[in-house]
């Protein structure tokens, strides 16, 4: 009897005894530990970190995990080694007998706590999809990699639209490709192999159709929108101005009547076709167009034999939404427009003599890291002010303060020296005040091979003739003005005709003040 007994109780010695698989278990436990205690974390802290979030939903539980393959791997090679030693008494996988009063409480105590654990772990998978798909994830945990995109997505209109909405979209497809190009990143930044600047995904983002116009249904694009700028003068006095113009957005769609506008470039009723010598998509040798009664007209940039020869090597691209709309959540503000509107919001006192120019020729000034631009922006400021003007930099020393301040919070939301960011990294093709944007194609050098060009001449298409006057009210533009509407007058005896081909953003650029003179151009 007594043999029997110890025979039995030989035979029921776990497979799960063995260094590795206690080894696995210890692992497993202390993992669960930190999960419960991250949990909480999150519960009880209102603002937690961003890398609490994925310890709890992806560091933890892989290393559990790692842990539950340990505990399997240990109880494998037990296996083998039993059948090597030919240890028959201790058998080398385990049995189940649900008639053994004991096996059935321990597979009871299996069978609940398997359940309990499967939940758990299912809803922290769960929870670490929804992590990796939220904006902290994508825009805080890789701080200065993202830092530039983040930080003007916080000052966009779409805010509040997921990053994955825009970058990812709906269904499995579209996830499974970004998370295996997500390895990529993740490797590129653990080993720092990223570039800086980062490239704008333009060639690789997902259509517009199936993302951007969930929101925004270009067939119902139509009518027009009134712009107010409001411009202040590089003069002593920064003189208030405000250029008005109307912007015909149009539609593309003939449900809505002769209203093509800017919209017209809306692949519905019109297909635009084109190439690109660059990624950036700034410079357009070839652009082919098919009208909505199947009329096609090609323009090729001159000269016209190697904008041909260009066009046989590379691949057309169907125009999207996101061609002339390639910054809408990632724009970055220019020096001379943020301030402008600083003034205008009143967060720069308009008092401060010189401010105008002062504030943007301290922004665009070079400098070394974040720190030192900080530091440059407020002694440019304030040093100008204490030996120019003393008596008042005493008496408005808070108004000074408060503009360089304001000139601080516009630099940061620009300029990222870790991740070689200035004003002009990134171009908007949007407009085509500060890039080439709309004159990547109407730039009035466009011609199809039986001579039509390709027009530049915005007025009457695009938009009415700028007006410019005082500032007025939202939505109460200046109806006539005896000013010209370009705030820098040509000099006198200049002929006018002969800068028609000079187009807007050959003079006015991203982090470069505006020309004082004709002496900047004509040497």
């Amino acid at each position: 009897m007594n043999e029997d007994r110890d025979e039995r109780a030989e035979r029921r010695v776990p497979l799960y005894r063995n260094l590795v698989s206690h080894l696995g278990l210890l692992v497993m436990t202390g993992s669960a530990v930190l999960i419960f205690f991250a949990m909480l974390s999150q519960l009880t802290v209102k603002q937690p970190s961003p890398y609490v979030g994925i310890f709890t939903y992806l560091v933890f539980p892989a290393i559990f995990g790692f842990g539950l393959l340990l505990v399997l791997y240990g109880m494998r090679w037990e296996a083998k080694r039993r059948r090597r030693a030919q240890a028959l008494q201790n058998l080398p996988y385990p049995t189940l007998d649900l008639n053994d009063p004991r096996q059935r409480k321990l597979f009871g105590y299996a069978l609940v706590g398997g359940s309990v654990l499967g939940t758990v772990f299912t809803w922290a998978i769960y929870n670490g999809y929804l992590y990796t798909e939220s904006v902290e994830f994508c825009g805080t945990v890789c701080h200065t990699v993202m830092k530039p995109e983040h930080t003007a997505y916080n000052y966009s209109a779409h805010a509040r639209v997921p990053c994955v909405a825009c970058h990812v979209g709906e269904g499995a497809g579209w996830y499974a490709r970004s998370k295996i190009d997500g390895v990529r990143q993740v490797f590129a930044v653990a080993f720092d192999t990223y570039s800086r600047p980062i490239s704008a995904p333009i060639q690789h983002l997902r259509p517009a159709r199936e993302t951007c116009e969930h929101c925004h249904w270009p067939e119902k694009f139509f009518g027009a929108t009134l712009l107010q700028l409001p411009h202040f003068r590089y003069d002593e006095q920064a003189t208030p101005e405000q250029i008005s113009l109307t912007v015909k957005t149009g539609g593309g769609s003939k449900t809505h009547g002769d209203s093509a506008g800017i919209h017209w470039h809306m692949v519905i009723d019109n297909a635009i076709t084109f190439v690109t010598r660059d990624n950036k998509q700034l410079d357009i040798p070839w652009v082919r167009v098919k009208h909505a009664d199947g009329a096609t007209v090609e323009y090729f940039a001159q000269p016209l034999g190697k904008s041909r020869a260009e066009v046989a090597g590379r691949r057309p691209h169907a125009m999207d939404c996101i061609d002339c709309h390639n910054r809408p959540t990632h724009a970055y503000p220019t020096p001379d427009g943020s301030v402008d509107e600083a003034l205008f919001r009143g967060l720069i006192p308009k008092a401060l003599p010189w401010i105008k120019k002062l504030g943007v020729d301290a922004l665009m000034a070079p400098y070394a890291g974040q720190r030192a631009a900080h530091e440059g922006i407020t002694r440019a400021v304030h040093g100008f002010y204490e030996s120019k003007y003393p008596a008042l930099a005493e008496q408005r020393r808070a108004d000074i303060v408060a503009a360089s301040q304001a000139l601080l919070g516009i630099y940061d939301r620009a300029v990222f020296p870790d991740m070689n960011v200035t004003w002009g990294t990134y171009p908007s093709h949007l407009g085509h005040r500060y890039w080439p944007g709309c004159f990547r194609c109407h730039d009035g050098r466009h011609v199809s091979p039986d001579g039509k060009v390709l027009s530049h001449q915005c007025d009457g298409t695009c938009h009415t003739m700028p007006r410019r006057g005082p500032i007025t009210a939202l939505g109460v533009p200046e109806r006539t003005s005896a000013k010209h509407w370009h705030p820098w007058e040509l000099e006198a005896g200049v002929d006018i005709a002969a800068h028609e081909r000079v187009l807007c953003h050959e003079c006015h650029q991203a982090g470069r003040g505006p020309l004082q003179s004709c002496a900047a151009c004509h040497q």
